[in-house]
Order: C-alpha cells, then sequence, then structure tokens
C-alpha cells in the first residue's frame, strides 16, 4: 500500500504543471487596468491636473503599443498550432497562483516605481500608469484573440508557467 501511493505521488510531481493561457491573460489584464487606474487617479489626487494626467497617461499606453507592435516578430499562432495533446496527468495551475506569476516582475515592478513616483514626481507616475494599462491592454487583446482561436478549434490551449515554452491544447 505505501509503495503504491509513493508511486502515485511520485506520478504527480512528474507530471506538468500548466496554466490556461487565456484565462491568465484575462486576470492579469484586469489586475493591471485595475492598478493603472489607481495610479492614474492617485497621480490627480497629489497634483497633476487631469488633462495633463489624462495625456501623459495616454503617452506612456501608446509608448508601450508602440514597443509592443514594433517586436512583433513573434511566432505565438504558429506554436499554437503545434500545440501538443494534454496529458491526463497534467496538473492545472490555481489561477490565483497564476495571476501572482503572471505579476512578476512587469506588474509588480511598475507598481512600485508608480507608488514611488508618485511623492517625487505624480506626473511620472500618470505616464507609468499608462503603460501599465499599455501591458494590461496588450494581455487583454492577446485574450480575446486567443477566445476566438480556441473556438474556431474546440480547445483550450495551455502551457507550462514562466513563459509557456510548451503548450498543449484540450478539447472545450
Amino acid at each position: 500500500m505505501a509503495e503504491a501511493e509513493a508511486a502515485a505521488t511520485a506520478e504527480n510531481e512528474a507530471a506538468p504543471v500548466l496554466i490556461q493561457v487565456r484565462a491568465q491573460m484575462l486576470l492579469i489584464a484586469t489586475v493591471r487596468l485595475v492598478l493603472a487606474a489607481a495610479g492614474f487617479s492617485a497621480a490627480i489626487a497629489r497634483g497633476t491636473t487631469p488633462g495633463v494626467a489624462a495625456g501623459l497617461f495616454a503617452l506612456g499606453a501608446v509608448i508601450l503599443l508602440v514597443a509592443v507592435l514594433g517586436g512583433r516578430g513573434s511566432d505565438v499562432w504558429a506554436r499554437l498550432e503545434k500545440a501538443q495533446p494534454l496529458s491526463p496527468e497534467a496538473r492545472i495551475e490555481s489561477r490565483g497562483r497564476s495571476v501572482v506569476r503572471a505579476a512578476y516582475p512587469s506588474t509588480i515592478g511598475l507598481t512600485v516605481l508608480i507608488v514611488l513616483s508618485l511623492a517625487i514626481n505624480p506626473a511620472l507616475a500618470a505616464v507609468l500608469a499608462g503603460i501599465l494599462a499599455g501591458i494590461g491592454g496588450v494581455a487583454a487583446g492577446f485574450a480575446l484573440q486567443l477566445e476566438v482561436w480556441e473556438r474556431r478549434r474546440r480547445m483550450r490551449i495551455y502551457a507550462e508557467p514562466g513563459g509557456g515554452k510548451r503548450v498543449y491544447q484540450a478539447a472545450r
């Protein structure tokens, strides 16, 4: 009996732990957009006029979008087409842990910078909040594109946490 339990435990430890990609993207997008709105509001509360704060926020978002779109050589969709079937032994990481993992380092780092800049230069906080909103928007946009992609193929996409080197698919 002890041998069977040890074998089952070893099997579970060897089974890959995966994230559901679309769910993670939607969750981290929500967190980023809420934190960006809080940073924008705090910049105004700390003395940046609403018009200037809005302009700086938009500038930050545009800077991020230009950087993302400029580096657009990604082969994400080709990788998804080659997704391996999901193993029955695979374990799906909890959504809470998944979103915390996605928040490190970019979301957490930008949020810390926003908080620090509120004390030094609230206008800078508005720009940083815009950058955070930009990465939230990119995550939301990818999640929506992935939803369409998954629906057409009647599948869900899973990946290894932390960059998703290996991608898996399962029927919806």
